[in-house]
C-alpha cells in the first residue's frame, strides 16, 4: 500500500488543479487579511474585525474545493486505466480503494493548512493573538476530521462511479446537497422561541412612541423529537458542523470528531465492499 500512496502522491504533485486550489486558498487568506487594512486606511474610524472572525470564514466552501479535487484525481484513475492496471498488477482493490481515499484526504488538508498559513504569519502581526486561542484549535481540530468525513463520502462515490464527468457531477451535487442540508437545519434550529411584537402609537404631539405587547410564540420554533433530530443532523453533517464554526457558535468537541470519525469509517467500508465486487472495464 506505501507503493500506492506514493505513487498517488507523485501524481498529485503534478495535479494542476491541486495546485490551482492551494494558490486559491493562500491568495484568499491572504486578501482577507489585507482588505481591512485597506479599508482602515480609506476610513481611518473603521474598526479591524478579530482575527478570530477571518480565521473561520472559509469553512463551509472548503468542502467544494475537496469535491472537485477528489472527483478529478479519482476520475483520472479511471480514464486513464490506472486503475485497472493496478488491479492487474496484483495490487488488492481494498488498498486501492484506501491509498485513493488517504491521497484525497490529503490534498484536502494541504488546503486547509494553505489558509492558515497566512492567518498565522500576517494575521498575527497584523491583528494580534486570537481573542480565543483555545476554541480556534478546537475548530481547527475539527476541521480536519471534517474534511477527511467529507472526502470519504466524496471517495465512495468516485470510486464507484467510473466515468470522470459523471462522478465529479456526483461528488460536487453530493457537497451542494449535504451544504443545503446542513443550513436547512441550523436555520430552523436558529428560530427563536418567541417573538417580540408592538404597535406603533402616534401622539397628538406628533411623536411616535412603540408600545411593546407581550411576547409570542414563534410558530417556526420546533422543539422534542423534532428539535433533537434537526440537532443531530446539524452536528453530524460535516457542512452543518463547517456552519457553526463559520458563525463561531459553541460546539461540542467531542461530539464532532466522534460523527466525523463514524462519517469516515461507514462510508469507507461499504465503498470497499462495493469496490471489491465491481467490473473494470
Amino acid at each position: 500500500m506505501r507503493n500506492l500512496i506514493s505513487a498517488n502522491f507523485a501524481k498529485l504533485k503534478k495535479d494542476k488543479f491541486f495546485w490551482l486550489a492551494f494558490f486559491l486558498m493562500l491568495s484568499w487568506s491572504t486578501i482577507r487579511l489585507l482588505a481591512p487594512w485597506i479599508e482602515v486606511l480609506q476610513t481611518p474610524d473603521f474598526k479591524l474585525p478579530d482575527l478570530d472572525a477571518l480565521f473561520v470564514q472559509y469553512y463551509p466552501l472548503i468542502g467544494g474545493l475537496c469535491a472537485i479535487l477528489t472527483g478529478l484525481f479519482i476520475g483520472r484513475e479511471y480514464s486513464d486505466g490506472t486503475m485497472r492496471n493496478k488491479v492487474i498488477a496484483g495490487h488488492s482493490r481494498s488498498r486501492i480503494y484506501l491509498s485513493n481515499f488517504v491521497v484525497s484526504t490529503a490534498a484536502g488538508w494541504l488546503l486547509n493548512i494553505a489558509w492558515i498559513i497566512p492567518m498565522l504569519v500576517l494575521g498575527l502581526p497584523l491583528f494580534g493573538f486570537f481573542s480565543n486561542p483555545l476554541t480556534i484549535a478546537g475548530y481547527t481540530l475539527v476541521s480536519f476530521f471534517m474534511i477527511a468525513a467529507l472526502t470519504a463520502v466524496f471517495t465512495v462515490l468516485a470510486m464507484l462511479i467510473p466515468n470522470k464527468t459523471n462522478s465529479s457531477i456526483s461528488v460536487i451535487c453530493a457537497f451542494l446537497f449535504m451544504l443545503m442540508l446542513g443550513s436547512a437545519c441550523y436555520n430552523q434550529l436558529c428560530e427563536p422561541e418567541f417573538i417580540q411584537s408592538g404597535n406603533v402609537v402616534v401622539e397628538e404631539s406628533g411623536n411616535i412612541n412603540i408600545e411593546k405587547l407581550e411576547p409570542q410564540k414563534n410558530p417556526a420554533y420546533v422543539e422534542g423529537n423534532t428539535r433533537r433530530l434537526l440537532t443531530f443532523g446539524r452536528d453530524f453533517l460535516p457542512t452543518g458542523q463547517a456552519i457553526q464554526m463559520s458563525n463561531q457558535e459553541e460546539i461540542d468537541l467531542s461530539i464532532m470528531l466522534v460523527y466525523s470519525s463514524v462519517l469516515i469509517a461507514l462510508p469507507t467500508c461499504a465503498g470497499i465492499a462495493v469496490f471489491r465486487k465491481m467490473d473494470l472495464k
